[in-house]
């Protein structure tokens, strides 16, 4: 009986020693199934890091980059029609397996939706994780009081025949409706101002009154409303706050600047409208020399105790001079000028379009008859000026991480 009971048990440890060397397989497997886990669960949470902070780059990039024009024109997104206004998938700088997309929606006048999502990706872009971040942006934008293509607090001192100044709502020379989202000139004289107007004397004479137009009259002297103020003081800035807003470029020379033109940067595709370069003034022209700056409407303020520009200078937006102002001929400007001291013309082929705010004005048109000096008010190119400095401002607790 005893041989017998042992042989019952032959091949136990067998047995045994298969099932432990399941257990330790299995806790061995167990441990490496753990550890990948970690090691995807840790991955994961830094690819979604990343990719946070991709969308995180693509919102701040797409409120510094996006100017006052573009939101303007956004159509205001319903149900019916979803238009959204998007900007093509761009990398984070230095690091190419980081992209993000930007989109924004405009909800009424003033308040916009502004969307990015940040995206992880492989070398072959394959999407490793993706996050989407929001901000709820209002527009703010100055309302600069105009009532002349000329205010004036001193009287103008004429020096040529060939000045034009008129108060005549007219779009600047090539502009189309398409240019002049608002502003663009009736067929009435509803949108039409007078053509100089100043606190004292204008200083026109009856042989400059003819080359002076206006509506309901050519000029306007002593209007007591112009102060100093009119100059500092707007409806909702000050001459002070709009200098000082975001992307401001600053001209503290009291020398000539020469090579003011607008500047493509063409090493992106398509290439783009070079806003880093200082006298890179925008593009007022038409049919346009540099077709990506023509709804660049920068603010211009010139510091020094005097502001010049070379012949030969373009550009648009509104220009906010603390001293003197001075153009020497070929010089065409689009949108407002506003100037604390005096401002001086001289030269021919000076074409300004929009307005001129400034406490003086000497005239000098020299050369032939042919040369000349227009001041041209226009709606249009005011508004475009304005809408170019209008700041996005994101709102307080508008921020939300949506998904």
């Amino acid at each position: 009986m005893g041989t017998s009971h042992l042989k019952n048990e032959r091949g136990i440890a067998l047995v045994l020693a298969i099932f432990a060397t399941v257990v330790i397989g299995a806790l061995v497997a167990g441990a490496f199934f753990v550890g990948r886990v970690e090691q995807l669960t840790g991955s994961n949470t830094v690819w979604a890091t990343q990719a946070s902070g991709a969308a995180e780059s693509g919102l701040s990039d797409a409120l510094a980059t996006i100017d006052g024009v573009t939101y303007s024109a956004m159509p205001i997104w319903t149900s019916a029609s979803p238009t959204e206004y998007t900007i093509a998938t761009r990398t984070v700088s230095g690091m190419p397996t980081l992209v993000y997309t930007d989109s924004v929606r405009r909800l009424n006048n003033s308040l916009f939706l502004v969307r990015s999502t940040g995206r992880k990706v492989t070398a072959g872009g394959t999407v490793l994780a993706s996050q989407t971040v929001a901000h709820w942006v209002r527009l703010a934008k100055p309302t600069i009081g105009v009532n002349a293509a000329v205010t004036v607090q001193d009287p103008i001192t004429f020096n040529g025949n060939s000045l034009e100044v008129t108060g005549i709502n007219t779009a600047p020379p090539g502009w189309t409706a398409s240019d002049c989202p608002t502003g663009y000139p009736d067929a009435g004289n509803t949108d039409d101002l007078v053509g100089i107007r100043s606190s004292t004397t204008t200083g026109a004479n009856a042989m400059d009154l003819t080359n002076i137009a206006g509506y309901p009259t050519k000029v306007v002297a002593n209007d007591p409303t112009i102060t100093s103020a009119t100059f500092e003081n707007f409806l909702d800035y000050t001459f002070a706050t709009l200098a000082v807003q975001p992307g401001v470029k600053v001209l503290p020379n009291a020398t000539p600047y020469n090579g003011v033109a607008p500047v493509a940067d063409n090493t992106q595709t398509p290439a783009v409208c070079d806003k880093t370069v200082l006298l890179n003034l925008g593009e007022p022209t038409r049919p346009a020399v540099v077709a990506q700056c023509t709804g660049y409407f920068p603010v211009v303020h010139g510091t020094g105790s005097q502001l010049k520009f070379a012949a030969g200078t373009r550009g648009q937006g509104i220009l906010l001079v603390d001293g003197n102002f001075e153009i020497v001929g070929g010089f065409e400007w689009s949108g407002l000028i506003i100037v604390r001291g005096q401002m001086k013309i001289t030269g021919t082929g000076n074409k300004i379009n929009g307005a001129i705010l400034t406490e003086g004005v000497d005239v000098a048109t020299a050369g032939s008859v042919g040369g000349n000096a227009e001041i041209s008010y226009s709606r249009c190119a005011i508004d475009r000026a304005v809408l170019g400095s209008a700041v996005p401002l994101p709102l307080s607790r508008g921020y939300a991480q949506l998904y």
